[in-house]
């Protein structure tokens, strides 16, 4: 399909995607400290980094290594003829690869990635609720927030369950789809009645969605967090008023690495297929 390809960083998904890759005949390496970086980079075609790229800005995302790599450094070692492949491409390395003429793919912007992805993480979601709540989900009062591709698995997972679950959203046609579906939908300006007898909201909107006027209504209950960027919480809020927040970045990768490393190998073998390779 391709020629060689070195992996750097990352995590549980990483390892999986690089097993997988090479039960599929792919001649692929992970970088590891005894290698001199230089080295491992002259003999690869295609390199590929882990979800985020860096999680600072500065160096790569790669917790498994003692001796951190800035990203600079990486892509000044790099040539105009390799690929690089990453997911959630910061705003700092895409100026840094512009610089040095690198070539790359943010695979996470795919959108047969984003489709694939929200499986596992509403699944995570559902699993942290369980594991959290003092109570069973099916009965419970659930509330989601935003009804995007997580929204729309999450919440039929939550009807599956039993929940009494409300769909939040703004569009017209979002809450059209929520009825369609089965589901009670409302408009944000319910949400701080709803909130006072939520015993679980699930946000997928990266947006202050749930702000100090939600929070204040609740007794009780559990917030989980699925939004990218700042999340769509007032975490200075909720800790003032003592509402429990549960951030739940990159769940796929914690709650089901094999799944989740299929789904970046599947997403990448598309951006092989489109290129030719």
């Amino acid at each position: 399909m391709t020629g060689k390809i070195l992996v750097i960083g990352g995590d549980a998904r990483i390892d999986r995607l690089c097993a997988s890759m090479q039960r599929d005949g792919l001649e692929v390496r992970r970088y590891t400290e005894d290698m001199a970086l230089k080295t491992a980079l002259g003999g690869a075609e295609i390199i590929i980094l882990g979800l985020p790229v860096s999680a600072d800005g500065e160096t790569v995302n790669a917790p498994q290594l003692l001796r951190p790599i800035l990203m600079k450094d990486l892509f000044r070692l790099m040539n105009d003829h390799q690929l690089l492949l990453g997911g959630k491409i910061g705003e700092k390395a895409r100026t840094l690869l512009e610089v040095y003429g690198i070539p790359y793919v943010d695979y996470l912007k795919r959108e047969e990635f984003e489709i694939a992805n929200a499986i596992p993480t509403a699944e995570g979601a559902v699993q942290l609720a369980m594991e959290e709540l003092p109570i069973t989900l099916h009965g419970a009062n659930a509330i989601v927030t935003g009804y995007g591709r997580i929204g729309k698995y999450l919440s039929k997972i939550l009807r599956d369950l039993g929940a009494r679950t409300t769909v939040f959203a703004r569009k017209s046609s979002d809450m059209a789809l929520i009825r369609s579906a089965g589901h009670v939908a409302a408009p944000y300006k319910l949400l701080p009645e709803a909130a006072a007898c939520a015993d679980v909201i699930f946000n997928t909107v990266p947006a202050k969605v749930i702000d100090k006027n939600v929070l204040a209504n609740m007794r009780g209950g559990l917030i989980i967090d699925l939004a990218s960027g700042g999340g769509g919480v007032d975490n200075d809020a909720a800790g003032e008023i003592g509402v429990s927040v549960i951030r739940a970045l990159s769940l796929p990768g914690k709650v089901a690495p094999i799944t989740a490393g299929e789904i970046i190998k599947e997403t990448i073998y598309n951006i092989f297929r489109e290129a030719g390779e």
